[in-house]
């Protein structure tokens, strides 16, 4: 999803002519840049401590999830076929006889 998103930002850009855009008044670009900036926010660059906790796995994307089930099914075929049953030979060697009482 994100890829897909990024190509239609990068085919938005090409479609916007550079003229128009570079043809806006400089003088009130500063003036306007002070008014719509939000407050700035302080980050750390440290991560805070979580305890012993432990991050749940984002679900994977659509085509990923494609990409493995291809996969899956790929592998499905060419596994050998499994029977429920297994068939032994005889023994080839005999058994003693019982010893009698």
């Amino acid at each position: 999803m994100p890829k897909l998103l990024l190509l239609l930002l990068l085919a938005l850009l090409m479609v916007v002519d550079p003229d128009i855009v570079a043809a806006a008044p400089a003088a009130s670009a500063p003036a306007e840049a002070a008014v719509l900036s939000p407050p700035k926010i302080h980050r750390p660059n440290y991560k805070r401590y979580r305890g012993n906790s432990s991050k749940k796995k984002r679900k994977r994307g659509l085509f990923k999830r494609w990409a493995a089930r291809r996969k899956a099914k790929r592998q499905q075929k060419a596994a050998p076929v499994r029977r429920g049953v297994i068939r032994v030979d005889a023994p080839d060697v005999k058994m003693p006889p019982k010893p009698q009482p």
